[in-house]
C-alpha cells in the first residue's frame, strides 16, 4: 500500500519529490515501498503523467542497494537513458556470480551480467553461462585490462586510464585516406555513443603509412605521442566503448569489451573468423604498433586519441574522440 506522500507526489507530477522518496526508502531498506512506487509511477504514465524516469530510477536504486533476490530481477526491466549506466553493470559491480546468478531472470541480460563479472576477474568457464550472447570468453586474457568503475546514487565514477609520459613530435601527411576500411569502421563504433547520445566528435582515418601519418591525416601538425602495449590499448578501447561520454548514458563494461574485441579482430583481419580464437587474436594484435596521442588542446576529461600501425601491410589508423567541450 502506497503512502499518502507517494500518491500526492504522483498526482502532482512532482519528480523531485518522488526521487527523494525513493532515496528515503532505499536508506531505510524499504524495498517493497520502492517496488510499489515504481508500479504506481508506471500506472500514472498510462494516465499521461511524465514519471517514467522515476520508475527507472527506482530500478536503479534497487540494483544499487537491494539484496540479490530483489536486485537481480531488475535487469529484465526497461532501461532508462537518464541512468548513469546499465543495470547489468551496476549488479556486476556489486555481487559475485555465484551470489547473483540464482536471482537473475532468463535471457541475454544474465549473460551480460556474467561478462561484467568476468572483466572484474571472475573465471566463469565452468559456469552455466551462454557465452554466445556476446561471443566472448568467460575469462580475461593476459593482454586485457579494464578501468575501475563505481556507481553511486547520484551517478558514478568512470575515469579514463592513466596517460603515460608523452613526447612532442611534428607530423605531416599529404596522401588520401582509404575509404570504407573495416578497421576504421570498428574504431568508429567504439566512440559512436559519444556522437549519437552526447555532444561529442568522433573521427577515424585509415591510410597507407605510419601511425604518425594517420594522426596527421586528421588535421594536427604537432602532437604528443606515447607508445602503448597491447594491454594499455585494450584498456583505452574498452573504456571508450563502455562510455556514454560527458552527457550520454554509459553502455557498460561488457559492451566496451565486446567493441574492443571487434576492433582488434577488424584491425588484424580476423573479423571474418568471428568468434575469433583468443590466443590468435592476442598474438595478431600484439604485432601491431599502438600509439596514444594528444593534439595539445586542453583535456575535457572525455578524450580518447589512439593510433594503430600495421607495418607488415603498410596500413595505419587514427582515432580521435572528444566530448564535453
Amino acid at each position: 500500500m502506497s503512502t499518502p506522500s507517494v500518491r500526492e507526489a504522483i498526482e502532482a507530477n512532482d519528480l523531485d519529490r518522488l526521487v527523494r522518496l525513493v532515496d528515503g526508502f532505499a536508506a531505510g531498506r524499504e524495498w517493497d515501498a520502492i517496488i510499489d512506487l515504481r508500479h504506481r509511477c508506471r500506472e500514472a504514465v498510462e494516465r499521461g503523467k511524465q514519471l517514467w524516469g522515476v520508475a527507472h530510477y527506482a530500478n536503479y536504486r534497487l540494483a544499487l542497494d537491494a539484496p540479490p533476490p530483489i536486485a537481480g530481477p531488475v535487469i529484465g526491466e526497461p532501461r532508462g537513458q537518464l541512468l548513469p549506466g546499465p543495470l547489468t553493470e551496476v549488479l556486476g559491480c556489486r555481487f559475485d556470480w555465484a551470489t547473483l546468478a540464482p536471482h537473475l531472470p532468463d535471457g541475454p541480460e544474465a549473460a551480460v551480467v556474467a561478462q561484467e563479472r568476468v572483466i572484474r576477474g571472475e573465471d566463469l568457464r565452468t559456469s552455466d553461462v551462454d557465452s554466445t550472447v556476446l561471443d566472448l570468453p568467460l575469462h580475461t586474457l593476459p593482454w586485457e585490462r579494464f578501468p575501475p568503475v563505481e556507481y553511486r546514487p547520484d551517478g558514478g565514477t568512470f575515469d579514463p586510464p592513466d596517460e603515460p609520459p608523452m613526447r612532442e613530435v611534428a607530423i605531416e601527411f599529404d596522401g588520401e585516406p582509404i575509404p570504407g576500411d573495416e578497421g576504421a569502421e570498428a574504431l568508429f563504433e567504439l566512440g559512436r555513443e559519444w556522437l549519437t547520445r552526447s555532444n561529442g566528435r568522433v573521427e577515424v582515418s585509415c591510410i597507407n603509412g605510419t601511425a604518425e601519418q594517420a594522426i596527421a591525416s586528421l588535421g594536427p601538425h604537432r602532437v604528443l605521442v606515447a607508445e602503448l602495449q597491447l594491454t594499455d590499448a585494450v584498456e583505452w578501447m574498452a573504456w571508450l566503448g563502455a562510455s556514454g561520454g560527458a552527457y550520454g548514458s554509459r553502455r557498460g563494461g561488457a559492451a566496451g569489451r565486446s567493441l574492443a574485441w571487434w576492433a582488434l579482430a577488424a584491425l588484424t583481419g580476423l573479423d571474418e573468423e568471428w568468434p575469433v580464437a583468443p590466443e590468435e587474436l592476442g598474438a595478431a594484435a600484439s604485432e601491431l604498433r599502438w600509439v596514444l596521442w594528444s593534439d595539445l588542446a586542453p583535456s575535457t576529461g572525455w578524450t580518447c586519441h589512439l593510433a594503430v600501425e600495421d607495418h607488415l601491410d603498410g596500413l595505419a589508423w587514427a582515432l580521435t574522440a572528444v566530448d564535453g567541450a
